[in-house]
């Protein structure tokens, strides 16, 4: 069995490949990973196939290298063919004429690139391009986002593009300058490459749930290769079914993105959609200013007809005010009148009334002392001695106890200066201790009651 070195088997590979194929080879696939590398002018990129079951998932991948040389060259056939646009970029679908080579030093497997048919990318965008609008024509999706309704007064924007861009700068330099307050949210993202689709769709479906006005997807102009991303049918599903309106301004003069047909409208730059929304509210405005300007005679005209209507109704409501005081008035003075004469002769007749029963009690009153009188002396003359001498004595006694509960009077103590002192629940005091701080009691004198209330006590 022979036994290689590394480099003669890479070697070996090398030639392998040389007979494998011909000289030049056509290779077609998708361009991923382009680099210009600013030195030697040389461009690498990688070729890929794609699968047909999903966004970013590939069957195979090589690695191709375009010299400086070939590069150049391939470009002056370009303008000599008018092609001054076509400029490669990821995400493109091209054929490439190249030498299949390995690299013997680090035995990597490549393509020596020498020409790109710039006619078949053009074809391949144009069947990608059919392919998608005849996709969403059968989906429905083509005017979905169109039939959509745009507020009035779109103030609430959410804006896709690259942060700091001329897209960007001339987008904002529109709305600063205009008399609105418009309330960006901005969704920084690429605009262009590989990673384009994926991000904006990421960025529709993120602003879409922020409840905005619109949302605007702007870039600045570029090579018709560059915008190939808006014709991605996952950016055009997404914009169609965005239950938000859609604004596009990527950069086409002539041709139009599928993007651009699905959104809910769509200008050539950014500049041209931020006059778009500044002009929307500048009708708004116009119309509120018109209406006001309509509407000011038409409510001078009510106003005087509602200032006729409130004065006839005063000098009514004047006029029947009047009329009912003077009525209410002069039933007053009337009951007024009725009372006192009924109460006057009320009072007159309960005089009366009054006068007869004190005649008669003072009448009652001499008849029962005379009789009372006469009986006393009738039966004290005829109380034997004893009775007489008992009563006599009972009599001196009760002329004593008098003298003595005279003596023992509240209100003579009063009249000598003393002074009872109640509780709040009227129960005579007779120490400090029966009444607390704060407590309300009353002094009793001989003329009149003092109220007092309780600041300070001491028990003795």
């Amino acid at each position: 069995m022979t036994c290689y070195s590394v480099s003669q088997l890479n070697e070996r590979a090398r030639l392998a490949l040389e007979r494998a194929f011909d000289e030049d080879t056509w290779v077609v696939g998708e361009v991923s990973g382009l680099k210009n590398h600013a030195k030697t002018g040389h461009v690498y990129f990688d070729l890929v196939e794609k699968s047909p079951e999903g966004q970013g998932q590939y069957l195979a991948k090589v690695s191709c290298a375009f010299f400086r040389g070939s590069f150049l060259s391939w470009q002056a056939m370009l303008k000599r063919e008018a092609f001054p646009s076509f400029d490669l970029a990821d995400g493109l679908e091209v054929k490439v004429k190249a030498r299949v080579d390995l690299y013997a030093k680090e035995g990597r497997y490549q393509l020596i690139v020498s020409a790109i048919d710039p006619h078949y990318s053009l074809g391949a965008i144009a069947r990608k391009r059919a392919l998608t609008i005849e996709t969403l024509q059968k989906e429905g999706l083509l005017e979905r986002n169109k039939r959509l309704s745009l507020s009035a007064c779109p103030l609430s924007i959410g804006l896709i593009t690259s942060r700091g861009s001329a897209a960007y700068n001339d987008f904002m330099s529109i709305l600063k300058k205009s008399a609105y307050a418009f309330r960006i949210t901005l969704f920084d993202a690429h605009m262009q490459g590989e990673r384009t689709a994926a991000e904006v769709v990421r960025a529709i479906r993120v602003l879409e749930s922020r409840s905005l006005d619109a949302i605007a997807v702007v870039r600045g102009g570029g090579a018709k290769m560059d915008l190939v991303a808006f014709d991605d049918i996952s950016i055009c599903r997404t914009i169609a079914n965005c239950t938000c309106p859609v604004i596009t301004g990527i950069g086409h003069e002539i041709d139009l993105s599928v993007a651009d047909m699905v959104a809910f409208r769509h200008f050539v730059t950014p500049t041209d959609v931020a006059r778009f929304l500044v002009s929307r509210l500048d009708d708004l405005w116009a119309r509120i200013d018109e209406a006001s300007q309509a509407l000011a005679p038409s409510c001078r005209q009510n106003l005087s007809r509602a200032q006729d209507r409130l004065r006839q109704n005063a000098s009514e409501l004047a006029y029947l005010t009047q009329r009912q005081t003077m009525h209410a008035v002069g039933g007053l003075y009337t009951l007024a009148h009725a009372l006192t004469s009924h109460t006057l002769r009320r009072l007159t007749q309960e005089h009366a009334g009054l006068s007869r029963l004190r005649q008669s009690l003072e009448n009652a009153s001499r008849y029962t002392q005379g009789l009372q009188v006469e009986l006393i002396a009738r039966h004290r003359a005829a109380l034997p001695q004893t009775i007489r001498d008992i009563l006599a004595r009972h009599a001196g006694r009760l002329e004593g106890l008098e003298a003595y509960l005279t003596l023992m009077d509240p209100a003579a103590t009063l009249n000598r200066g003393y002074s009872i002192t109640l509780s709040e629940k009227g129960h005579a005091l007779r120490e400090a201790g029966a009444v607390d701080i704060g407590e309300r009691i009353t002094t009793i004198l001989s003329q009149g009651r003092i109220s007092s209330l309780v600041q300070d006590k001491e028990q003795v």
